[in-house]
């Protein structure tokens, strides 16, 4: 059913440059990267630089980045609304599954399972204790 778990850090606008720091920091290896405007994803014409979606590789490990979609501000956000695991599904169903088990169990709902435009099923769930958990599974 799960095939992978990856960190997930979220970023106030400044994906681009918390990227170029772990490059320069920890000879971080930037695998993948595209900004709003590359993936047409434009309400806000001032934005259109931030990052949609990216992936480093730290050592073997993979971490996923990208900007907040919708502008937020750092002074009115919980901190750990930065941070996420990713786990990667090997199919929708299994997001229907996990998304109702943790629901039923005191979790909430960040966003509903739905079809995104990276081409995969995708639910975003925070479990009880805070921690959210964003479940992907590749059509």
């Amino acid at each position: 059913m799960i095939k992978t778990g990856t960190p997930y850090l979220y970023f106030y606008d400044e994906c681009n440059d918390a990227l170029n720091y772990y490059v320069d920091i920890f000879g971080a290896e930037i695998v993948e990267k595209a900004t709003f405007e590359d993936v047409e994803y434009m309400e806000d014409e001032s934005r259109k630089n931030c990052i949609a979606y990216a992936s480093f590789k730290l050592g073997e490990s993979v971490v996923l980045a990208n900007d907040f979609l919708e502008k937020k501000s750092k002074e009115h956000e919980a901190a750990s609304s930065q941070t996420s695991i990713w786990l990667e599904l090997e199919k929708g169903a299994d997001i229907k599954l996990l998304e109702d088990k943790m629901l039923a169990t005191g979790s909430k709902s960040l966003t509903k399972l739905e079809e995104t435009f990276w081409d995969s099923f995708y639910a975003k769930v925070e479990d009880k204790f805070g921690i959210i958990w964003e479940l992907n599974a590749q059509k």
